[in-house]
């Protein structure tokens, strides 16, 4: 989906005012059931002998970059999936959130700005995302099937929205594994991806990769 010239020439927000307008909430999905990071950077949930912790690291002012960390306590295996969402934090009835297949990334579009949003897991990226209403965020209707986590596809959501996208991940007994989450701000989209292709090249960001 392209921009128009109107979204592009917009003026937009201070850097950092306008990165801390786009909330990020993990969470993460395990046996039917699913949790979120209200106002926190660690969870443990005792049912599941499972910790997910999330680290901010300081990489650029328009830039969000952040490391989510999962740790399987238990003696057993465990299939997770870690969420990632996105939504203003406060209500903006001009905003529109989609999801670029051709991209594999998704944009939420507001009056004075444009955000990237994007994660990476070992080499994989994100594969299975939705856009929904934002007053439908915190409810089961973002599920297509619950008990399978999968969510509900919608490629495009107009008004007060929110974005999620799932990582999957496999984790023995006893492990700990990663993965990334990045928000970037932005006045076009070209901007947007070439501050990305820089972020992607960052050894700071990830230092296992060339």
């Amino acid at each position: 989906m392209n921009l128009t010239d109107s979204q592009k020439n917009k003026p937009s927000l201070e850097p950092q005012a306008a990165i801390d307008s786009l909330q990020f909430i993990p969470g993460i999905w395990v046996n039917g059931k699913y949790y979120w990071l209200h106002n926190c950077t660690e969870k443990v949930i005792f049912d599941e002998e499972l910790i997910i912790r999330v680290k901010n690291e300081p990489i650029h002012s328009k830039i969000r970059f952040s490391s989510v960390f999962v740790s399987n306590h238990s003696n057993h295996r465990k299939e997770i999936k870690v969420l990632v969402m996105h939504h203003y934090a406060n209500i903006k009835q001009d905003n529109l959130t989609f999801v670029s297949p051709t991209d594999s990334r998704i944009f939420h579009v507001a009056d004075k700005g444009i955000f990237l949003v994007n994660g990476k897991f070992d080499e994989f990226g994100m594969k299975e995302y939705t856009t929904i209403p934002q007053w439908s965020a915190y409810t089961d209707k973002i599920w297509s099937s619950l008990l399978k986590g999968s969510l509900k596809y919608q490629p495009m959501t107009g008004g007060p929205a929110a974005s999620i996208y799932a990582i999957r991940m496999s984790l023995v007994q006893h492990e700990t594994r990663k993965m990334n989450t990045w928000t970037i701000a932005g006045s076009s989209k070209n901007e947007l991806i070439s501050m990305e292709q820089g972020l992607l090249k960052n050894t700071l960001a990830f230092p296992f990769e060339k």
